[in-house]
């Protein structure tokens, strides 16, 4: 068989799976068997293996994501379905919904949002520019292309690395993925989903003070979102809660609430407080742009909600709300409104702050 490609390990892990008996590759017949459906289909699957895994979360009845077998995933991965309607300007849009299982009704929802988000100059940014962080693999290649004499300090060059395992961005309004950010976090926000979360992921691509704040891996796969609302006028923000990805969900505790945590200390705790601390230096990339744009009227405060937060442990580190900061009811912040708002950014208090370390620092002179 003629490799045109190199197949990336993960495909070959996915070839060697045993099902018990030695002799017998499972995977290796699996795709032997479609390509008499599908020719090709081996060549395609290994050339783009991330591309056919993706096919396999897909959205229920209810928007709800679910997993599919390989077997099905590599059908639909292979066969030529298309969207009545599509056109080279929604032609992202049927592509990341084709991998998705959508039904043609999602697709002409996610048109017409677009089109309505379009329609009424909605920037696609809230800051009207992009504010992302370079993945790890994206530092590396900086990193290789420098002389020896520009290189960071060994040490700071590994933290700053070892940090940057996960990365945030302020997806825009223009990306598809908007419209089914559940199918990446696994939570009810999709535009067809039955629950609440069918407003907050509608938001996040027609209303102009609303965004998605997404944390990828070094991959640059979403695997967490926290979806923002923004009250210019008073000068604060919201953030619903912080969904996570069902890969990150692993020995998950059950507490009343419907809230869940890894067991403390743990690998997995480790890896939520990094996704956390990128959460972060997205707000504070926010914040510090806002502010630049709005000196008369900066961002006062920044508070999340707790109810179904699957970072709950590290917000609850934060002080909690007296009183919860106001959401439009037409976005649908459940779990902000309807649950204790915990303080990510407070400008009164870092102000007080700053004042005291002032203060000290003329004492010790």
């Amino acid at each position: 068989m003629p490799f045109k490609t190199k197949p990336n390990q993960e495909f070959l892990r996915f070839l060697s799976m045993q099902n018990g008996d030695k002799n017998n590759l499972p995977n290796v017949d699996l795709l032997l068997d479609l390509e008499k459906e599908y020719p090709e289909t081996f060549m395609k699957v290994m050339a783009n293996f991330e591309e056919a895994k993706s096919y396999r979360t897909i959205l229920n009845e209810d928007g709800i994501p679910k997993k599919l077998t390989w077997e099905e995933a590599i059908k639909r991965y292979s066969s030529d379905v298309k969207y009545v309607g599509a056109t080279d300007e929604n032609r992202d849009i049927e592509k990341l919904f084709i991998a998705r299982g959508m039904p043609q009704e999602s697709f002409e929802l996610a048109t017409r949002l677009r089109k309505e988000m379009k329609e009424k100059n909605i920037p696609e940014h809230i800051l009207g520019k992009e504010l992302k962080e370079e993945t790890i693999l994206e530092s590396i290649e900086k990193i290789k292309n420098r002389t020896q004499e520009e290189l960071l300090d060994g040490k700071e060059m590994i933290e700053k690395l070892y940090e940057k395992q996960f990365t945030y961005e302020w997806l825009s309004k223009n990306d598809p993925r908007n419209s089914i950010i559940g199918v990446y976090c696994d939570c009810c926000a999709s535009i067809l989903s039955n629950c609440y979360g069918k407003k907050i992921a509608i938001s996040s691509v027609v209303a102009e003070d609303v965004q998605n704040l997404v944390i990828k891996n070094y991959k640059g796969d979403i695997i967490s979102k926290g979806t923002m609302y923004v009250n210019k006028k008073l000068g604060y923000a919201v953030i619903n809660e912080f969904e996570l990805s069902r890969e990150y969900r692993k020995d998950e505790i059950p507490m009343s609430g419907g809230v869940y945590r890894s067991p403390k200390g743990s690998k997995e705790e480790d890896t939520r407080e990094m996704i956390f601390k990128a959460f972060l230096r997205g707000l504070k990339a926010f914040r510090e742009e806002y502010d630049k744009q709005n000196p008369n009227k900066p961002i006062e405060m920044i508070s999340i909600g707790s109810r179904y937060n699957r970072l709950r442990r590290q917000i609850q580190r934060y002080k909690r709300a007296t009183e919860n900061l106001e959401v439009p009811f037409k976005y649908d912040f459940e779990d902000a409104v309807r649950s204790r708002q915990y303080i990510l950014y407070d400008r009164a208090q870092r102000e007080r702050e700053e004042k005291r370390e002032k203060e000290g620092e003329g004492l010790e002179r």
